[in-house]
C-alpha cells in the first residue's frame, strides 16, 4: 500500500521529534560532597600517608581459624570509620618490599571523644601492620595511647598517639582536620 507523500513527511517529523526529545533527557544527579581532610602529622619521607572516611559505618571486629584479630565494616546511620594508611615506596623491582601500615577506628557522628590507654580498645581502635615480617602482621588492638576528636559545625580535629607492643611500628602520631 502506497502512503501519500504528506503522510511520510509527518511521520518522520514525529519520529525525528521523538527521537530529539529522548536523547536530551537528563537525569538529575545527586551532588554528594566528600569531605576534604588534610592531614596535619608528618607523614615519613620514605612513603605515602591518606586519610579516608567511611561515612554512616561502624567496625564489626571478628576473629579468624588462628585467632588473629580482623574487621568488616557494617552500616551504621549513627557512626563513621576513619582509615589512615601509610605506604612505602618500593625501589625497583624488590619482591616482597612492601610495607603498609593502617590506623582505622570508628566515631560517633555528633560526639567529641578523648580516650586513653584501654579505653581506646573498647572504642575499636586498630593497628595493622603488612610486610614480609613473618609473625608479625595483621590488625592489633591499640590499647596504650591518646585519641581525641573535636567536632564543631566546620571541620573535625583528630589526633592519636599511640604505642603497639606486640610489633614494631613506624606511625606512632597522626593528626588531620576534617573540613
Amino acid at each position: 500500500m502506497k502512503y501519500p507523500k504528506k503522510y511520510l513527511c509527518l511521520s518522520k517529523a514525529v519520529f525525528l521529534l521523538a527521537l530529539t526529545g529522548l536523547l536530551s533527557c537528563k537525569s538529575k544527579k545527586e551532588t554528594i560532597s566528600e569531605p576534604v581532610i588534610s592531614l596535619t602529622s608528618e607523614c615519613p619521607k620514605d612513603g605515602n600517608c591518606s586519610v579516608k572516611l567511611n561515612t554512616h559505618k561502624a567496625i564489626e571486629l571478628k576473629t579468624d581459624e588462628f585467632g588473629r584479630l580482623y574487621y568488616t565494616l557494617t552500616d551504621d546511620n549513627n557512626k563513621s570509620v576513619y582509615q589512615y594508611s601509610y605506604n612505602r615506596k618500593v625501589k625497583g623491582n624488590l619482591q616482597d618490599a612492601q610495607y603498609r601500615e593502617e590506623v582505622i577506628f570508628e566515631v560517633s557522628n555528633q560526639d567529641n571523644m578523648s580516650l586513653a590507654n584501654e579505653a581506646l580498645a573498647q572504642q575499636k581502635v586498630l593497628f595493622g601492620r603488612f610486610c614480609y615480617c613473618k609473625g608479625q602482621t595483621g590488625y592489633y588492638a591499640v590499647k596504650q595511647g591518646k585519641l581525641s576528636v573535636a567536632k564543631n559545625q566546620k571541620q573535625t580535629s583528630v589526633d592519636l598517639r599511640f604505642t603497639i607492643t606486640e610489633v614494631p611500628q613506624i606511625t606512632q602520631h597522626i593528626s588531620w582536620l576534617t573540613e
